[in-house]
């Protein structure tokens, strides 16, 4: 099952520069690289969804995020010109990203339209047009989304009489605070505020909007429990509006899509399956039983990588259908990276590495489909394909030209470390004992004979109701000033070896006794050499950094259309 539906979206952080003749549909060039109205537009959608005119969004925001998106161009001006999109990783990279990409896609069209077709997700969405103020009285049962003990049938009952109460005039608000199981009613007494279509479970929100301002609704049963609806208001809503259809249809269809996600899994399976027999798909049975064979006996050798594997074994065919194959080297490419030992577990049993196959394969079968379909060629599928190309390459750059560079010395770690000496220091620590009660007269009680000299450990052995501090006598070992809040606070307050009165803590009271103060010190190098590496490392790429965007800024021409950049 695909996950329906990327998410893509941008990078960093720039200032900005100049202004010059471009063309209507361009808002900016950034060395050789075009940011089109349309790229634009793509970056506006993700920041600001539902919205599909955008001259609302201030003038402001949107050179922020023009800032930010040639920002990212700089760098992928490098990356090309450093031939990063040549790497035969990064090629990889893409080529699996478009294949989700049209996955995803295809399984919207295939799947999410024929569940949910065009005026069933417009019906919905005109729907919200209006919204409802309602209360409600929730009565919860075994087996509900709630932490009810009653039967369903008991709370059946239980809600219908609520239901006759209201009727008879008993107060809405009073009933909710005395039996709703909804954790908020002891607060809100049960009122939802505003809400509109879409934002509450389908019999709930059904019943609410079909109601009249007054009414109170018999028992609702959701997954939540039983409830009893009263709708206070009804009125137009404000933020509707007719035009955005289109920016907010596929965030219905998504919330659709979960209202009937067996029936689409169903439906996939049908169509995969379809697509299969269509396509003459079949695996290799016996080049399947070698790959499980040299994957044992590799592990005997210890850790396995795709370089384990000799060019022949790479080469094997694992499955084939009409104009499409797949090789073990395919399979690795598929799962490189982190993904590689997920691949070796699979393949450790037959029928998961047969599960793994025709899963991957039928991605590859699906991808040739949704080319057939030309989905591949929308405009936007291409553009979520170069902006996600351009956010990987953005990345490879920086990483080449910024994170590459940074080289610490050891002589510069110790400079780092005599200059800074101040930033290495090990707190103050003072030796702790505690006894934790809830009983604020009982703590004083322990308190008193703590100091009249009873054995302290014997005392947090009998009464601490901390149980993982009563194993330890009530021991905390050495602790900083900051790091048990008003138990350490107290501690460093008392002094050495002494006995605290009950401190509050918690939802109790303690009682702290304290031992020897190991005073504040400066960590050696040794001791702090992590820490010192860490420090260097981040100012040096910060100046690193600072240096790159200046050469980019010098090496790069930037022009913005700002005429257009203020229409879109």
């Amino acid at each position: 099952m695909y996950r329906f539906f990327a998410v893509l979206l941008i990078s960093v952080s720039f200032v900005l520069l100049s202004s010059c003749g471009l063309s209507d549909d361009t808002v900016a060039k950034v060395g050789d690289i075009k940011i089109s109205a349309d790229d634009f537009k793509l970056n506006l959608a993700s920041r600001y969804k539902g919205l599909s005119n955008y001259t609302s969004v201030d003038s402001a925001a949107k050179r922020t995020m023009l800032n930010q998106i040639i920002d990212r161009e700089l760098k992928v001006n490098a990356a090309l010109d450093l031939d990063l999109d040549e790497d035969p990783d990064f090629i990889k990279e893409m080529k699996n990203a478009e294949r989700n990409v049209l996955l995803n896609k295809y399984y919207e069209y295939k799947i999410v339209d024929a569940l949910f077709p065009e005026e069933v997700v417009r019906d919905n969405y005109f729907k919200r047009k209006d919204e409802v103020n309602a209360s409600h009285i929730l009565i919860g049962f075994k087996g509900s989304r709630s932490k009810a003990g009653r039967s369903k049938e008991e709370a059946l009952a239980l809600a219908r009489d609520i239901v006759k109460q209201i009727k008879a005039g008993a107060d809405f608000a009073k009933l909710a605070k005395k039996y709703s199981d909804d954790p908020s009613a002891a607060k809100n007494k049960g009122n939802m505020g505003f809400f509109t279509w879409g934002r509450m479970v389908d019999p709930f929100q059904e019943a609410a909007f079909s109601m009249k301002p007054g009414e109170v609704s018999d028992p609702v049963e959701t997954v939540f429990g039983y409830h009893v609806i009263k709708v206070l208001e009804r009125r137009p809503n404000p933020k509707f509006n007719a035009e955005d259809y289109e920016a907010n249809k596929l965030d219905i269809k998504k919330r659709l899509y979960f209202t009937k996600k067996d029936s689409a899994i169903a439906l996939w399976n049908t169509n995969m399956e379809k697509l299969k027999a269509e396509n003459h798909f079949k695996m290799n049975d016996a080049n399947m039983d070698s790959v499980m064979a040299w994957v044992k006996d590799l592990r005997k050798a210890g850790r396995i990588t795709p370089e384990s594997f000799s060019d022949k074994q790479k080469n094997v065919l694992l499955a084939s259908w009409d104009g499409g194959e797949l090789r073990l080297s395919d399979l690795f490419d598929t799962f490189q990276g982190r993904n590689f030992p997920g691949l070796l577990k699979r393949i450790n049993e037959k029928k998961m590495f047969g599960n793994t196959l025709g899963r991957v394969c039928g991605d590859m079968l699906v991808e040739a489909d949704a080319k057939k379909m030309h989905i591949d060629k929308e405009k936007e599928v291409q553009a979520q394909l170069t902006n996600m190309a351009h956010q990987r390459l953005a990345r490879l750059a920086e990483q080449k030209e910024v994170k590459d560079k940074i080289v610490l010395t050891d002589e510069e770690l110790k400079k780092y470390y005599e200059e800074h000496l101040s930033e290495f220091k090990k707190p103050a620590e003072m030796e702790m004992w505690e006894i934790y009660v809830t009983n604020e007269k009982l703590a004083k009680k322990i308190a008193r004979l703590a100091r009249a000299g009873r054995n302290f450990e014997k005392l947090a052995e009998k009464y601490t109701e901390d149980d993982y501090y009563k194993k330890k006598k009530g021991y905390l070992g050495y602790r900083q000033e900051k790091r048990r809040g008003s138990v350490s606070k107290e501690a460093f307050k008392i002094g050495e070896n002494k006995i605290s009165d009950p401190v509050k803590y918690r939802k109790g009271w303690a009682i702290v006794k304290t031992g020897k103060l190991k005073p504040e010190t400066i960590r050696s190098f040794e001791d702090a050499s992590r820490q010192v590496r860490s420090k260097l490392n981040g100012t040096k790429l910060r100046e690193r950094r600072q240096q790159w965007d200046k050469e980019l800024k010098d090496k790069y021409d930037i022009k913005i259309n700002d005429d257009l950049l203020v229409k879109i």
